[in-house]
């Protein structure tokens, strides 16, 4: 139990490192996010995607993929004071740790694809940003709307990202949450293909 308490102090504590990660992150994803298809648009480079010979699927793969490696260096990177405190803390609770940086990593690439789509939709990056840091700011928020309600509550909760990020924090990894993360991200990936087909 004391030694559940040092690793849950670490990832979890009363704000504990992924905790404050979650809570903060997607205030600087539509930063990273909001120049991979507007940047093509503004310099007309587009054109150049368009006439070769690439498929719209290929072109948002290659974008996403991009965010994949940036999430996974940001992971590892996560990782590291994890490993220290592996090393000088016997038995820590390792599945914890897995857990929150499972968690960091699918609510990272589920921020990307969002912003991805949204890159898609104008060639303005300023706009881009905005409009992924509004949408990001809604999935975070959305669960606290309706909670007197049942009916609003399951909906709100269904839609909301950090209530399922946070569960996974906590070590809880459900499978309904993981397919969750797993949709939102295929859904605006197929949203950003189709958006480029037309």
């Amino acid at each position: 139990s004391d030694l559940f308490s040092v690793t849950a102090g670490f990832v979890l504590g009363l704000k504990g490192i992924y905790e404050v990660i979650q809570e903060t992150i997607y205030l600087y994803i539509p930063l990273l996010t909001m120049n991979l298809m507007s940047r093509e648009y503004s310099s007309g480079s587009i054109k150049l995607l368009y006439s070769s010979p690439v498929s719209s699927v290929q072109i948002i793969t290659g974008k996403f993929v991009s965010m994949v490696v940036f999430a996974l260096i940001f992971v590892i990177i996560l990782a590291l004071p994890t490993i220290v405190m592996f090393i000088s803390v016997p038995h820590v609770d390792i599945t914890l740790i897995l857990a929150g940086l499972l968690s960091m990593f699918l609510l990272i690439l589920t921020y990307c694809s969002i912003g991805l789509f949204m890159t898609t939709l104008t060639s303005y990056q300023v706009v881009a940003a905005v409009a992924t840091l509004s949408a990001l700011a809604f999935l975070n928020y959305v669960g606290g709307i309706g909670q007197e309600s049942i009916f609003f509550r399951e909906i709100t909760y269904w839609l909301s990202i950090k209530g399922r990020a946070s569960e996974m924090v906590g070590g809880l990894i459900c499978s309904d949450d993981v397919i969750y993360f797993l949709a939102v991200i295929l859904l605006f990936l197929w949203l950003s293909v189709i958006k480029l087909n037309n």
